[in-house]
């Protein structure tokens, strides 16, 4: 029995030494969760960003690097805002040069009541509607507008901005298919939904079906909005969301920035866009998170 107990305290050694190294790594493990868990929320707030680690120990280096990439992440926002802030300043100041002399240039074709007095307002027209677009884009790339998040049905948002285009675009046929309630700026999101109902209609013909998708699920919404127009060449479906850019082949009176405007409405509540081809024609989707109290 003497024998044993050296191979006895040797055991009971083991197994202390196993229940300590189990404890840290558990203690490590709860650490790691509770880090990752901290850079998911910094990723999709945007904010807070980890404090750096005075730990000495194993996981403190990968807590600092996170940290350090996390402020990396935010500085270069910031960066990214003011030059924006920049550019929206210059654009505004060159449209506002801009609108005193088309508005003389309007007047005196309005005077002279020449031959082609129809098509030169016209031009001119377009052109107080680009200029216009152009400012609301500057200003929502540099967040010069406040966003008023509460919870709003989207299916009212969408019929009340069908209701705005379709006597504009008679012949036209609108169907919604489910349902959406969630957190979002009204004004906003109806502005992107009209934009994408009005891209829709100018590249379809009377009697055409307009279809939006409303799904939510437990954290995300989605929807869809598709026409019968048949769509555009593949290698093009990502450039339809830039500035200025008119696919080929299509006709329209736009100005080539209202489904930027739509990319830039929909990130600023936190979500992606982007266009595909579906059966008959374009399919604009639409993915956002739902946005919770505190956003």
């Amino acid at each position: 029995m003497a024998g044993l107990t050296p191979w006895i305290a040797a055991a009971a050694a083991l197994a202390a030494t196993s229940a300590a190294l189990i404890a840290v790594l558990m203690i490590q493990r709860r650490r790691i969760v509770r880090l990752a868990e901290r850079i998911e929320n910094f990723l999709v707030s945007g904010r807070d960003a980890l404090a750096f680690s005075v730990r000495e120990d194993s996981l403190a280096p990968l807590h600092n690097a996170a940290a350090e990439l996390e402020n990396r992440v935010l500085l270069s926002k910031d960066h990214l805002a003011e030059e924006y802030r920049r550019t929206s300043a210059l654009t505004a100041d060159i449209s506002h040069q801009l609108k005193t002399p088309l508005a003389s240039l309007k007047l005196f074709c309005e005077m002279d009541g020449g031959a082609h007095v129809e098509e030169e307002l016209a031009q001119i027209e377009r052109m107080e509607r680009l200029i216009y677009a152009l400012l609301r884009l500057e200003r929502l790339c540099a967040d010069g507008y406040e966003f008023n998040l509460a919870p709003h049905s989207v299916e009212g948002i969408v019929r009340a901005a069908w209701d705005s285009l379709a006597p504009v675009y008679p012949g036209r046929r609108l169907q919604i298919e489910g349902a959406a309630r969630i957190r979002c700026d009204a004004k906003w999101l109806g502005e992107a939904y009209l934009n994408i109902l009005k891209n829709a209609c100018e590249h379809t013909r009377r009697g055409s079906l307009i279809r939006v998708t409303l799904e939510e699920t437990d954290a995300s919404f989605f929807s869809t909005v598709e026409d019968d127009g048949g769509g555009v060449a593949p290698p093009e479906l990502r450039r339809l969301f830039e500035r200025f850019y008119r696919a080929q082949g299509q006709d329209s009176q736009g100005v080539g920035i209202g489904l930027a405007i739509v990319r830039e409405i929909i990130h600023r509540h936190h979500g992606e866009v982007h266009a595909e081809n579906g059966a008959e024609g374009l399919k604009i989707v639409i993915n956002m998170p739902l946005l919770e109290k505190t956003t």
